[in-house]
């Protein structure tokens, strides 16, 4: 006798189409898959009864040959009694479509689906049909249509008591909700979304595992960068041992979590075998994503395979991940290309605009950014910094937040909290793709000037020998420059300062001029004015283009200030212990008696001294007593006098029970005070309140 939904002109010798619903609504995966596989392996004609349920469990497989073998030998059934077989067979037919990134066959099946899901009634039919056109809606950029759809799927789901489907559609909000950075909203549908594998029937694998990878892509997009290769992992199991295709999609999360640490040789090995096994397995809505990370870390590492990667991820992209294929074409153009590597971006805008998807808008607006100079490019970088932001995603916010420090007015201070910043997140700053690329990032100056400790111009880091000036005079003028910070002084100032007493000088300081130019750019590559700037005002020296020592101490150190009067603890103790160690000597130490830097000496001592004081309350403050004595110490070294930095040393060694090492500080500090002859104030057994300098 025939069975059931296979045609008796060409019966098929088992009992497969009745087997494989019945095992899939048990649970019973594992029996679901074979009974299906033994179907594909067939050539009679199917009613689209039989069909549908091998079809849905080999696309949920990602065997989606084998489901497309089955779904094409599937008979047209006039007989409307079957009209929600053929709804169910259209839906998933059109879901392997979509895998495929045939969004046009999608479209066709998804508009056959739905009218006869709703002419049949059952709410298993309109559960399927409801999602693929939410996942149509999602690639045309109609966020409030994938709305719609989800709800009704979710609803009809709900109601047949398909877990399965169930699952799916809450992993899809889920990715949804994440793409526009309700990361809550996202939570609560991946938390709704696993609490249905804790009864049975058990839903398929394949969506457990991809909840799962979603659920890891949420602490992705969080920061926890840790945890979500953990998740990743996790994932990844759960759909290997179902022997299923969609493990690309965790391997992929694997190769992004790795990528935004640095560690580009991992993320590399999990990229090519997500890339193999989305290959193999036909599905393009996970290649894609594999390709374009490969083609960021192979761009990153100068690899010459990083363009024809990304070509082929254009080539293979549909509307949902045109723009992230696009720009990933245009990370491995920006360092030789940069006009070419910009029309991309540009495209890669327009594509994220049309899909509503600000990752991937966030991310074309950081590689226009890294086309263009300091001053076109900063504008970019808030755009940038602001989407990331608004999505929820600390990573990419911290990254940008770099890429704009290392162009912007105080990149000393700037640079120093965006590297911590991203430092406590896992991340590696030497290295990383986009705009952490070491190939795109900013040159430094091939020129600085050091002035504390002794004087020096340095080249590449070299000091340039002293022979190599011909003028003292040269190099007296430099630090008469450097003394003014970059204000200007008038030419007669100069001559004066100079040449003291001497008329008809300005020859003289136009050769000097000339010689100090030579000294800083020998090879003449920059305008004359690119690092000395003569006009009507003066002259000066351009801080943004000849970096001093002094000014990046100063400028670390006053932010530091500021953070710790802002009440921003952490950020304060991170400006000022950089502070700290750019302070290796007070200005020109080995020159004490030269008066033109008196003033910038004084100015750098009194700031290093009030750093200290501010490091040691921050210390306190979150409760680091050998912090705190350690800045406190280094005040005493600088100025042995300084009764409040003595006292608050002695209290924080009091309030730690160290109070043997806080008597000998005391008896110290009298001693000091004893030498000016003035009365110590008396030690006291409880902690002076905390005052911020």
């Amino acid at each position: 006798m025939p069975v059931p939904g296979v045609h008796a002109d060409h019966p098929v010798d088992e009992t497969c189409p009745a087997a494989v619903l019945r095992h899939a609504d048990a649970g019973d995966w594992e029996q679901a898959i074979e009974h299906a596989g033994h179907l594909a392996d067939g050539t009679g004609p199917l009613t689209a009864r039989a069909a549908w349920p091998a079809t849905m469990v080999l696309y949920l497989q990602g065997r989606l040959t084998e489901a497309e073998s089955v779904s094409a030998r599937v008979r047209d059934d006039p007989d409307p009694a079957y009209g929600a077989d053929q709804a169910l067979l259209a839906a998933w037919t059109a879901s392997v479509a979509w895998a495929r990134g045939d969004v046009a066959a999608c479209r066709r099946a998804a508009d056959l689906a739905l009218p006869l899901a709703r002419a049949g009634g059952r709410p298993r039919a309109l559960a399927a049909a409801h999602t693929v056109h939410a996942l149509l809606a999602a690639a045309r950029g109609d966020r409030r249509d994938n709305d719609r759809h989800y709800a009704l799927a979710l609803t009809a789901a709900e109601a047949s008591g398909d877990r399965t489907q169930q699952l799916r559609i809450r992993a899809n909000r889920a990715s949804q909700r994440l793409e526009e950075g309700d990361l809550a909203g996202a939570l609560a549908e991946l938390d709704a979304a696993l609490e249905l594998t804790a009864d049975a029937p058990e839903p398929h694998p394949t969506m457990v595992g991809l909840a799962q990878h979603n659920r890891a892509d949420l602490l992705l997009r969080g920061g926890r960068l840790r945890a979500a290769r953990d998740g990743f992992r996790a994932a990844l199991t759960t759909l290997q041992r179902a022997g299923a295709d969609g493990a690309a999609y965790p391997l992929t999360g694997l190769g992004e979590s790795y990528e935004l640490c640095g560690h580009l040789p991992q993320a590399r090995t999990a990229y090519e075998e997500a890339v193999l096994v989305a290959s193999s397995a036909g599905i393009v809505q996970a290649l894609v994503p594999a390709l374009c990370g490969l083609a960021r870390v192979l761009a990153a590492t100068g690899d010459p395979a990083a363009g024809p990667t990304a070509a082929r991820a254009v080539t293979a992209s549909t509307d949902l991940t045109g723009a992230v294929a696009r720009a990933a074409l245009g990370w491995t153009m920006v360092a030789a290309e940069p006009a070419a590597a910009r029309e991309h971006a540009e495209q890669a805008i327009g594509l994220a605009r049309a899909a509503r998807n600000p990752a991937a808008l966030a991310d074309a607006l950081e590689l226009a950014a890294m086309t263009e100079p300091p001053a076109a490019a900063e504008p970019l970088l808030v755009d940038a910094a602001r989407v990331w932001t608004d999505i929820g995603d600390p990573v990419a916010a911290a990254r940008v937040a770099l890429a704009r420090a290392r162009i912007g007015r105080n990149p000393a201070a700037d640079q120093v909290i965006a590297e911590h910043r991203l430092r406590a997140l896992e991340v590696e700053t030497a290295t990383g793709t986009r705009s952490l690329a070491p190939s795109v990032r900013p040159p430094g100056s091939p020129v600085s000037v050091r002035m504390l400790g002794s004087f020096a111009v340095l080249h590449d880091g070299e000091p340039v020998p002293v022979a190599a000036w011909h003028s003292r005079k040269a190099r007296d003028l430099l630090k008469l420059l450097i003394a003014r910070r970059g204000r200007p002084i008038s030419r007669e100032a100069l001559g004066e300062a100079l040449w003291p007493g001497e008329n008809a000088v300005a020859n003289r300081l136009s050769i000097t001029l000339s010689t100090l130019r030579a000294v800083l750019d020998p090879g003449r590559r920059a305008a004359p004015d690119h690092y000395l700037v003569t006009d009507a005002a003066g002259v000066a020296y351009d801080p943004r283009t000849l970096p001093v020592d002094v000014d990046a101490f100063l400028r670390l150190a006053e932010a530091g200030a500021a953070a710790l009067g802002g009440g921003r603890v952490d950020e304060a103790r991170v400006l000022l212990e950089a502070a700290d160690a750019a302070y290796p000597g007070g200005v020109l130490d080995d020159e004490p008696d030269l008066e033109a830097v008196r003033t910038l000496r004084d100015e750098a001592r009194t700031m290093y001294l009030t750093t200290m004081r501010a490091l040691g309350t921050a210390c306190a403050e979150a409760d680091d007593t050998d912090g705190a004595v350690r800045a406190w110490r280094r005040l005493l070294d600088h100025d042995p006098y300084d009764e409040d930095g003595a006292l608050r040393m002695v209290d924080v060694l009091t309030a730690s029970g160290r109070h043997g090492e806080a008597a000998r500080r005391y008896r110290t500090y009298a001693t000091r005070m004893r030498e000016l002859g003035v009365a110590p104030a008396p030690m006291r057994r409880r902690p002076r309140t905390r005052l911020r300098p």
